[in-house]
């Protein structure tokens, strides 16, 4: 076979890989992204006494715990292994995410007059750190999994950063079945009653009065 018959046929190779290999032909399932809502918490019911809204926040990213930092959707299997469900992801990390939600949380509780994210150009009178311990599925011996949230919430002065109170927001809903609607429903569950106890336990502090 000649030079040129060779380098002919190279290039005709060449130039069907990417019909073989391209997303139209391939065999792999499609993966689904998943958009994580909450409902977030309610105000007060009519008749409650409630203090006037007081005060500016700014809502910290949460630090993640490791396996959480991504938008992989976590699973915790027996044997402490920490694995992801392989065709469907979050729509954004779960850090970002989760600090959106906490953020519409606040404003909707009306106790702050106002609530904003770490990249808002104003300083705030208070800050709120968070952490997230759990945000996974976890699977028994059998069964559908559990879904597990806790967010560990520190409410500071941005003044001289004194903690005012800290709080860990938990919750733990089983999912009904083991499809991945189920799952992300339990996700969803157990996000909003976490945002609801954040809620009611993240407030600004009580204005203390004047020595006479």
């Amino acid at each position: 076979m000649s030079t040129a018959t060779r380098a002919l046929l190279l290039l005709v190779a060449l130039a069907l890989l990417p019909g073989c290999f391209s997303g139209l032909n391939s065999k792999m399932p499609s993966q689904q992204r998943y958009v994580l809502q909450a409902n977030p918490a309610l105000p007060a019911a009519a008749g409650q006494p409630v203090a006037a809204a007081t005060g500016s926040l700014q809502v910290m990213r949460p630090s993640p715990a490791p396996g959480l930092e991504g938008t992989g959707i976590a699973v915790w299997r027996p044997g402490a292994r920490l694995d992801f469900y392989s065709d469907s992801r979050w729509a954004a990390n779960a850090p970002s995410a989760l600090q959106m939600l906490v953020i519409d949380s606040l404003r909707n509780a009306g106790r702050f007059a106002t609530v904003e994210s770490d990249s808002d150009p104003f300083a705030a009178q208070y800050m709120l750190s968070l952490e997230l311990e759990h945000f996974e599925a976890r699977y028994g011996a059998a069964g559908p999994p559990t879904v597990e949230v806790a967010l560990v919430a520190s409410l500071g002065r941005r003044i001289d950063r004194s903690v005012i109170v800290s709080f860990t927001a938990r919750s733990s809903v089983k999912a009904e079945d083991d499809r991945m609607q189920a799952v992300i429903a339990a996700f969803e569950q157990a996000t909003s009653e976490a945002l609801a106890q954040l809620a009611a336990n993240i407030v600004p502090p009580a204005p203390t009065s004047a020595s006479p």
